[in-house]
């Protein structure tokens, strides 16, 4: 579901509330809660924050910052679950890197003097 459709629901729901249908109100908002939990393409700001392992604030921060995709839907944020996947998946790639560890002193010359050396001619 995309977040346009996302925002048209949350705009209906507000709309049949100020319409006094408050039942078919919170059986909407209980059909967008339900899709969020479930799972669904997008996730809540507490969503996001537990599996990157940051706090909510930091959520909305990155989501000011571009750094993750959302938007506000019907008062509250969601994020993609596309865009938490891909900071887990560079913070996995930064582990990996980590672990293989910095070059030696001697491999770092090696490079260095590979890389100055005159071409042959």
């Amino acid at each position: 579901m995309s977040i346009a459709t996302l925002n048209a629901l949350a705009r209906l729901e507000q709309e049949l509330t100020r319409a006094g249908r408050t039942a078919d109100g919170a059986a909407l908002r209980a059909v967008l809660r339900a899709f969020v939990r479930g799972g669904g393409e997008m996730l809540t700001t507490g969503q996001a924050a537990r599996r990157l392992g940051v706090s909510i604030p930091t959520v909305k921060r990155w989501l000011e910052r571009g750094t993750l995709e959302g938007s506000a839907v019907g008062g509250r944020w969601l994020v993609t679950q596309r865009s938490v996947e891909r900071i887990t998946g560079m913070r996995a790639a930064l582990a990996a890197l980590d672990a293989e560890g910095n070059p030696t002193l001697d491999e770092v010359r090696e490079l260095y003097d590979r890389h100055a050396a005159p071409a042959a001619p």
